[in-house]
């Protein structure tokens, strides 16, 4: 019996994942994008409304944008 192990399976979702990429039209992974971007700063700016409740919109909205211009990754 072989038991796949998460690495087969990241690959195979890697490789399903751009092979639904590569059948979209421009149009549709700009769209697709977007929406990503949009969910993406929903999220940002529910965590830190859950976190800092007190704060105004305003305040959230520039977390929001801090947290994305000063993003690191590694």
């Amino acid at each position: 019996m072989v038991v796949a192990t998460s690495s087969d399976h990241e690959r195979a979702a890697l490789a399903h994942q751009a092979a639904v990429y590569r059948a979209m039209t421009p149009q549709q992974r700009i769209t697709q994008a977007l929406r990503m971007n949009a969910t993406m700063r929903r999220l940002l700016a529910l965590g830190f409304k859950n976190r800092h409740p007190d704060w105004t919109d305003a305040q959230i909205s520039r977390a929001v944008a801090d947290r994305i211009l000063y993003a690191r990754t590694g």
